[in-house]
């Protein structure tokens, strides 16, 4: 897709080549650069990014893809996650703050409407420069943030909480991001390059001596190293396991009081999240077929309704807010989204499992699950994805086709 303008190019197919590259590189670029001094780039650059790549597939695709976006709408992901909006939504009846969740609900449904656009609508095969563009700007970041953090530059380390200073979000922009980069890299067999993207991510989370930033930086990487031998097996037991743990989320501070009990072990630092878990079912356990409504959890920790030790988890904010039918349909979005993962072509399987690991685990054990930014994060690493899968080739070699079908069988 290259921009330099040709004679025998019509008009239209320059301007489409000219806006869509231009939206690459401010998502993957300019955007995570940027976003080590500027707290506000995430929201601003990912509309303009996908704007001008959404304009510039309207001047000369829109009539050949008219029908993805209705065909898309009955995939099983697509539909769970038209059911997990359709209860937030409907959440809003009784949740005590209806002012503050709608407008924060409108914003998150409509950015990762306008990135499944993005990522629907790319053009159908990526070009090898597409590909090179998010390493080309995660290593900018990287090392940008890595000079930063050790100058101890006042306004990039201040902090309130987890992930409010520049540092901890370009911190996790990067570990959000890093796998569909290094799958990018894959693809394009830079294997030397691709480790030493890899090297500046960990050095990165090191930095920040952020247990969570290294606990999913570790699990992605084991993820990917599994995943490049078995990618399909891999993918499945994900698939069922993260499952399984959403759906009997309720049950870990009992689990936990009863392992306490039956040992005689007093309750350690990090035992207080739990416990303030079980007694807050105890009390409402109602609430474990409404939940509270969406944005309570917010609300609740900024107003005071919730103890400030209480747990920051997404298995915590998906049950509190949106109850038994929310956990069902998170549930059902991310069992599919692994199961996609598990059967895509063995060039991206290992790079998005990695990362589908290593952001729950961030959402699982950190604070980020409850804020837009996270979720803007997560919208433009879908589009990034998107163009990993676009730069594949579109026949494989049949021996590879042989042993995922063998792999599959041997599964079943």
């Amino acid at each position: 897709m290259s921009i330099a303008l040709n004679s025998t190019d019509p008009p239209a197919e320059v301007a489409f080549k000219l806006l869509t590259r231009l939206g690459l590189v401010v998502l993957f670029i300019a955007l995570p650069v940027l976003g080590i001094f500027w707290r506000s780039a995430l929201y601003v650059l990912l509309p303009i990014g996908a704007a001008l790549i959404l304009i510039g597939t309207l001047l000369d695709e829109a009539h050949k893809n008219i029908g993805k976006l209705r065909g898309s709408l009955f995939s099983p992901a697509i539909m769970a996650a038209l059911f997990l909006f359709f209860w937030a939504a409907l959440s809003l009846i009784w949740t005590p703050f209806p002012q503050e969740a709608a407008p924060r609900l409108f914003k998150a449904a409509a950015t990762t409407f306008l990135a499944a656009l993005v990522a629907l609508y790319l053009p159908a095969k990526s070009k090898p420069l597409d590909l090179l563009l998010l390493p080309v700007g995660l290593a900018v970041s990287g090392v940008v943030t890595l000079i930063l953090a050790f100058i101890g530059s006042p306004w990039f380390l201040s902090q309130i909480a987890f992930d409010d200073s520049l540092f901890e979000r370009a911190m996790v922009t990067m570990i959000v991001l890093i796998w569909p980069a290094l799958g990018n890299l894959a693809l394009r067999e830079h294997w030397l390059s691709a480790a030493g993207l890899a090297i500046l991510a960990a050095s990165v989370a090191l930095a920040g001596f952020a247990q969570i930033a290294l606990i999913a930086t570790g699990a992605g990487a084991l993820t990917f190293a599994v995943a490049m031998s078995y990618p399909v097996r891999t993918g499945l037991v994900l698939a069922w396991l993260c499952g399984g743990v959403i759906l009997f989320a309720p049950a870990l501070p009992f689990l936990y009081r009863l392992a306490l009990f039956s040992s005689g072990m007093e309750p350690g630092p990090f035992s207080a999240p739990l416990l303030i878990w079980s007694d807050l079912i105890v009390a409402q356990w109602p609430r474990l077929i409404t939940g509270h409504g969406f944005d309570f959890v917010r609300q609740g920790f900024s107003l005071g309704y919730l103890p400030e030790r209480a747990p920051k988890s997404l298995l915590f904010v998906v049950w509190y807010d949106l109850g038994v039918a929310g956990a069902l349909g998170l549930a059902a979005l991310l069992v599919q989204a692994f199961r996609y993962a598990a059967t895509s072509p063995v060039k991206t399987a290992p790079a998005l499992l990695a990362g589908l690991v290593a952001n729950l685990t961030i959402a699982l054990l950190g604070i980020a699950s409850i804020q837009i930014w996270w979720v803007t994060l997560l919208d433009c690493d879908v589009i990034a994805f998107a163009l990993l899968f676009k730069g594949l080739d579109k026949v494989h070699h049949p021996a590879i086709q042989l042993v995922r079908t063998a792999e599959s069988g041997a599964v079943s």
